[in-house]
């Protein structure tokens, strides 16, 4: 069976694919093919402002996609590798001169310095801003009490219970059990596992998905995504029709939302999702837990993870 047409990929990106099926390629080559590509022009879509070419995209561009995935994303230095040899060979077999810029390859995750976490105050600050009206146009203040329970939610699933991105656009409403207050975590480049959710963030997820209409709330036991895409110009959630079902919220629509949050809380320019995961991180080892069990909640692979917080509780927090 010819799976090639089964994926949304643009007709001539599936050309390769072809090309490369009718070379013999193994099955399993243009599976993981295929996969690397249906990540690319997932981050494309969900990025591109500019151009409905992919092939007018420059290596700056490519450059921002792997920015985000080592940052973000928190990708091994060998899927990189993976994506960026597909990625070349897509450009090479389109003669197109902006191929992907040669990765460094002796690239490694930074020394964490204190402007990797978000202290006590700017957590407070931002959970108070989170909280008020202040800043917010009009157009914004027609819609916040639609959001505001959302959007501290997700916060605090990256401050407090430390989860990805990827994780979190990840969530579905299966994977919330109201009865036993918990959460499964469904990781792409961590081990998924499952977390306990406090009383009143149970009670906050509850608030939030009872302000979605009903006809539009995601369904409870479902595959409906837990967080949802919201219109501004019309004043209510998405719906997909082809799938009938919520829109997901996106990694990006996060990020864009944290990056306002964060210049109406008037903190530093930069705060994004990893430093609150990396906060969240930092918290464990400064309460005592053990390694094993930081390894486990975070759902970290290894322990070689948490190298560069020990180092850095090590350097800036040890006692003299």
């Amino acid at each position: 069976m010819d799976t090639l047409h089964d994926v949304t990929l643009p007709s001539d990106v599936i050309k390769f694919l072809e090309y490369l099926q009718a070379r013999g390629r193994r099955p399993s080559t243009i599976k993981r093919y295929r996969y690397d590509l249906e990540d690319f022009f997932r981050y494309y879509k969900e990025n591109n402002n500019n151009s409905n070419n992919w092939k007018e995209l420059t290596q700056a561009d490519y450059e921002l996609f792997f920015q985000y995935l080592f940052t973000e994303r928190n990708y091994s230095l060998s899927t990189m590798k993976r994506i960026h040899t597909v990625l070349k060979r897509l450009n090479l077999f389109y003669n197109l001169t902006d191929t992907p810029p040669e990765m460094n390859l002796n690239l490694e995750k930074k020394t964490l310095q204190k402007a990797d976490f978000i202290s006590e105050q700017e957590q407070e600050q931002l959970m108070k801003t989170l909280q008020s009206t202040s800043g917010l146009t009009d157009n914004q203040l027609r819609s916040r009490h639609l959001l505001i329970d959302r959007n501290i939610m997700i916060v605090r699933l990256l401050l407090t219970y430390g989860l990805t991105l990827q994780e979190l656009v990840s969530l579905r409403m299966k994977h919330l059990h109201f009865e036993q207050n918990s959460l499964d975590i469904q990781s792409e480049s961590s081990l998924s596992r499952t977390i306990e959710l406090m009383e009143d963030d149970k009670q906050l997820l509850y608030r939030y998905i009872k302000t979605i209409p009903e006809p539009v709330r995601p369904r409870y036991h479902s595959s409906d995504p837990l967080f949802v895409s919201f219109d501004f110009q019309r004043g209510t959630y998405r719906w997909v029709y082809e799938k009938n079902a919520p829109k997901r919220l996106t990694e990006i629509a996060i990020q864009k939302m944290i990056r306002e949050e964060i210049a109406r809380s008037e903190l530093r320019k930069g705060i994004c999702a990893q430093h609150m995961r990396n906060t969240c991180i930092l918290d464990q080892i400064k309460n005592d837990k053990s390694t094993e069990a930081i390894q486990q909640y975070f759902g970290f692979k290894t322990p070689l993870s948490l190298k560069r917080f020990y180092k850095y509780v090590e350097d800036h927090l040890s006692v003299n």
